[in-house]
C-alpha cells in the first residue's frame, strides 16, 4: 500500500495508550492515514464497531466519507476485506463482521446512544467536549482525534496532550510523500523568510499552524480567548448586523452565557453587493419578525424599512469612544465560534490594534466582529444594567 510514515504510528497502539492525537498542520496525510490503518485494525477485531464523527454529515462527505472510498477504491489490499457499503446509512461492513460507521452528533444526548471497540473524531476541534466525552466513555479499545491547531480549544483547556494514556503525534506537510509540488509550494510561501516577505506571502501564523502543526496565537489581534465550538441555543439573545456594499453584510447569531462568561456566535450572512430589498428578506428569512436585530445605524433607511416590513430591527449605539470601550468589555468574555463561521474565524485571526496605546483597532477584518459588537452593546446597556 502507499502509505506515509503516519499510517504505521496510528495503526500500531502502544499499550496503556486510549487516545492517540494527531495535532498538525495542512496536507500532512492525519487523517488520510488514520482512515487507512482503521479498517485493518477492524479486520484484526471480528465483529467490532469502529465510528468515525465529525462535526457534521456535509463536512464528512467532503472529507472523510470521499477519503475512505479513495482508500478502498485504490488499495486492494482493503477492497479486498470489505463485504459492502450502505450509502445511505454511511457503514462499511467488512467480511469479518465488524462495521466501519460515519456519523455526527447534535449534542452530548444525542451521542449517548452505541457502543464500539474504536472512535474516530475528525477535526476535533469542531466537535463539542459534551460529544467527545460522551463517545469515549462508550468507546472500549482506542480513540484517535485529529485537527490543525488553529486556536486553543477544550482539547488544550483539559490538558489532553499530558496525560498518560494519551500520544501525541505531531505533523506537517514534510510527513506526506505524495503531494503536489504546487501543494508544497503555497505552503511554505507563508514562511516568514525575506523572499516570501518581499513577495508579501510570507504569514506566521499560518506557517506556524499549517506549516509547522503548532498552537500559534496572532501576534497582536485583539481577542485572544476565543475558540471553535458549537452554537449554544439556550442562551440566544438575538442578531447583529453590519451592511456593506464593497464590503461584506453581515449578520451574526449571538448567545450569552453570563455566568460562565462566554459569548457564542454563529455566522449567518458574510455577503457583499446585496440590495436593500435582497437584505431585508435575508433577515427574514435568517432572524424572521420577533428576535432581536441590532445593526449598523448607518443605514437608518434599510433598517426603518426592515421595521416596516415589521422586522424587530434597533439602529446600534453609538457614541464617540464607544468602539474600544465594547471591545474591553468582549474581552472579559471567552468567544465561541460556531465550526461554520469560517469568516469569523478569520476575522478573529486578523483584527489587530493600529495603535495599541490609544486603544485604536484597525478599520479591517472588522464586518462580523463589528455586528456581534452591536449586538453585544444593546445587551450591555438593555440586559445587564437593568
Amino acid at each position: 500500500m502507499k502509505a506515509s510514515k503516519l499510517f504505521k504510528l496510528n495503526y500500531e497502539i502502544p499499550e496503556g495508550v486510549s487516545i492517540t492525537v494527531n495535532r498538525g498542520g495542512t496536507s500532512s496525510g492525519k487523517t488520510y492515514n488514520i482512515l487507512m490503518a482503521i479498517p485493518l485494525i477492524a479486520w484484526k477485531h471480528p465483529g467490532s464497531t469502529t465510528t468515525v464523527i465529525g462535526q457534521d454529515i456535509p463536512n464528512l462527505k467532503k472529507g472523510a466519507i470521499r477519503d475512505m472510498a479513495n482508500i478502498v477504491n485504490s488499495n486492494p489490499e482493503i477492497a479486498q476485506l470489505i463485504r459492502s457499503y450502505n450509502k445511505t446509512d454511511r457503514i462499511y461492513t467488512l467480511k469479518n463482521g465488524s462495521i466501519i460507521e460515519f456519523t455526527s452528533y447534535e449534542d452530548g444526548q444525542d451521542a449517548r446512544s452505541g457502543k464500539r471497540e474504536f472512535a474516530f473524531f475528525n477535526e476535533v476541534n469542531g466537535i463539542s467536549y459534551d460529544i467527545f466525552d460522551a463517545v469515549y466513555v462508550r468507546t472500549s479499545i482506542h480513540t484517535w482525534v485529529d485537527f490543525n491547531p488553529s486556536s486553543e480549544f477544550w482539547l488544550t483547556e483539559k490538558k489532553f496532550e499530558q496525560r498518560e494514556d494519551v500520544r501525541v503525534i505531531k505533523s506537517t506537510y514534510e510527513h506526506n510523500p505524495f503531494l503536489r509540488r504546487s501543494v508544497i509550494d503555497r505552503i511554505k510561501s507563508y514562511e516568514p523568510t525575506e523572499e516570501n516577505i518581499a513577495k508579501g506571502t510570507a504569514d506566521e501564523y499560518r506557517w506556524k499552524v499549517y506549516g509547522q502543526g503548532e498552537y500559534a496565537p496572532l501576534e497582536g489581534a485583539i481577542f485572544q480567548r476565543w475558540k471553535i465550538g458549537r452554537f449554544d441555543p439556550q442562551y440566544f439573545v438575538g442578531y447583529g448586523m453590519d451592511f456593506g456594499s464593497t464590503d461584506p453584510t453581515t449578520i451574526v447569531e449571538v448567545a450569552i452565557d453570563e455566568d460562565n462568561k462566554r459569548i457564542y456566535a454563529r455566522q449567518r450572512l458574510y455577503k457583499t453587493h446585496m440590495s436593500s430589498a435582497e437584505i431585508t428578506n435575508k433577515v427574514k428569512e435568517v432572524c424572521g419578525y420577533e428576535s432581536m436585530v441590532v445593526a449598523d445605524r448607518a443605514e437608518m433607511l434599510t433598517i426603518n424599512t426592515m421595521r416596516q416590513e415589521n422586522i424587530n430591527c434597533l439602529p446600534c449605539f453609538k457614541r464617540p469612544g464607544i468602539l474600544p470601550e465594547r471591545i474591553r468589555w468582549m474581552q472579559d468574555y471567552t468567544l465561541i465560534i460556531d465550526p461554520d463561521s469560517p469568516d469569523i474565524q478569520n476575522e478573529l485571526r486578523n483584527y489587530k490594534w493600529a495603535d495599541k496605546k490609544s486603544n485604536t483597532p484597525i478599520d479591517d477584518y472588522n464586518h462580523a466582529l463589528d455586528a456581534l459588537g452591536y449586538l453585544y452593546t444593546w445587551y450591555k446597556m438593555n440586559v445587564l444594567r437593568k
